[in-house]
């Protein structure tokens, strides 16, 4: 009996690896490190701090990965090694606000690659604060703010369950509240996440004890807990503008696709009222629209959503899913975690298409309060949640953000300078002190946000990338993938 268990749990334990991408080899990387330790950007068009306009024919001065001076008179020895940015934009590095590393330690490069230096882990684990001590130490990759395992209420089986399957911190009481959030806290997490699913009180003991030990509260509003209580909590961000949208649901008493039309007014007549909120309490949002948008296409056309998304650079032990349960967290059609039934009859097919439709309105409905009212939005995606490719998805959401009524230069803000006030790094913003995390480009994203994606060099923690540096990133990821697969992609 005791074997039985011990192979249970080993057999369990694998599969779960294998669910969060631990199986997948390791890109072996041949770069050659040539930067200098000193340099000089020269003839660039430099973004401004308040990200609004370039300001042409500037030189910026690096030592050791910190920018010295910004200017057109900027002077240096003759024999600096210098890089020509004639004709070319350099913005800060991009921060995404939301991911999911798991156990895929590949998408540490492909944020790099894609020019993201900067990332939120919103699970976090000891290999997260592993890996972010690496990276400090010089190990490629972006810099790494770690959000603690969030914390949950369950009954004590199901507890035992969900915080060894879903890394979740379970408690049940204002002692193990306290206790959890110290232990985090000198474990070196950077916050502490609620849940959906903690309990009121446990919910209010979090938010006295973050306050009480100076560590930020971020994540969601547990479905236990009302709009007002979350608004008067210590709380001082949300994961997703999603959230804003599901609590006015439970206020409205829940929508179905026979009242969407009713529910969707409702939010239109309480969603300024709640920005105004936010604004007063100093909460911010991290936006996701990119993911909400495609529940309702990846439940009615996912081979398209699969097809047009860089699914090659995904960790294959996610997109796989695993035997551990029918899904996992898959993203391939047999596995997709949103897909419909294959039995599903019609009338329901309709009826989800209007529920999920109205879903995303409603999201962006809140997105233009907040906007309008001036709620800090930072950029995120949720990444590894299907189908948000890491470093990618970030490029998505920028080109969502834009079309959903940020301008560019709001667009950009939100990857960089509000991200990186928000995390109190000194990163964001393009002048003297601050970190060197910078992006070159071919094109002007305040022109066209996707120029983003122009990305001719990134320069992270002191080290520079060029364009061929990049690609060599993004296949070494794409040829360890490929001899990690148990499924063929079709959706090339």
């Amino acid at each position: 009996m005791i074997l039985a268990v011990l192979l249970t749990g080993a057999f369990m334990n694998y599969e779960l690896s294998k669910m969060y991408g631990g199986h997948t080899q390791l890109a072996q990387l041949k770069l050659e490190d040539k930067t200098p330790s000193y340099f000089a950007l020269t003839n660039v068009n430099v973004l401004t701090p308040s990200a609004d306009k370039f300001i042409s024919d500037q030189t910026v001065l690096v030592d050791q990965g910190t920018i010295l001076s910004v200017g057109a008179n900027v002077e240096f020895a003759d024999d600096t090694p210098t890089i020509d940015g004639q004709g070319m934009f350099l913005v800060p590095g991009y921060t995404d606000s939301h991911v999911h590393l798991w156990e895929s330690e590949n998408d540490l490069l492909l944020y790099v690659a894609n020019g993201v230096t900067q990332i939120r882990e919103m699970n976090g684990s000891k290999a997260h604060l592993r890996w972010k001590a690496q990276i400090q130490a010089g190990r490629l990759g972006p810099d790494m703010f770690v959000v603690a395992p969030q914390l949950a209420t369950f009954g004590f089986f199901e507890g035992l369950f969900v915080g060894w399957t879903q890394n979740k911190v379970i408690v049940r009481t204002e002692t193990q509240v306290n206790k959890a959030v110290q232990s985090l806290k000198d474990d070196g997490y950077d916050a502490v996440k609620s849940s959906s699913f903690l309990d009121k009180d446990s919910y209010t003991a979090l938010s006295n004890a973050a306050a009480n030990i100076s560590i930020p509260l971020v994540g969601h509003i547990p479905m236990a807990v009302g709009s007002e209580e979350f608004l008067n909590s210590n709380q001082i961000e949300l994961a997703h503008v999603e959230e804003l949208m599901k609590a006015l649901n439970r206020e409205f008493g829940e929508y179905t696709s026979r009242n969407a039309d009713s529910f969707l007014e409702f939010v239109r007549s309480r969603s300024d009222d709640v920005a105004d909120r936010l604004l007063q309490e100093k909460k911010s949002v991290t936006s996701t629209l990119w993911l909400i948008d495609s529940f309702s296409r990846q439940k009615t056309n996912l081979g398209e959503v699969l097809r047009i998304s860089e699914l090659s650079y995904a960790n294959p032990g996610i997109t796989e899913g695993t035997v551990i349960t029918s899904r996992g967290m898959g993203w391939l059609p047999d596995v997709n975690i949103y897909r419909w039934p294959d039995n599903l009859e019609e009338a329901r097919r309709q009826r989800s298409i209007v529920y999920w439709k109205t879903y995303a309105e409603a999201q962006h409905i809140v997105f233009e309060s907040l906007l309008k009212k001036g709620v800090p939005i930072m950029a995120g995606t949720d990444a590894n949640v299907p189908v948000t490719v890491p470093g990618f998805s970030l490029h998505d959401e920028m080109i969502t953000l834009n079309k959903a009524g940020m301008s560019p230069s709001q667009v950009l803000a939100s990857v960089s300078s509000v991200p990186s006030k928000w995390m109190q790094t000194n990163t964001g913003e393009i002048r003297a002190n601050f970190k060197a995390n910078l992006v070159l480009l071919r094109d002007n994203p305040l022109e066209d946000i996707q120029a983003t994606n122009s990305i001719e060099m990134v320069i992270v923690n002191g080290r520079i990338l060029s364009r061929t540096d990049l690609d060599s990133i993004l296949l070494a990821v794409q040829n360890a993938n490929d001899a990690s697969r148990t499924v063929q992609l079709e959706y090339e």
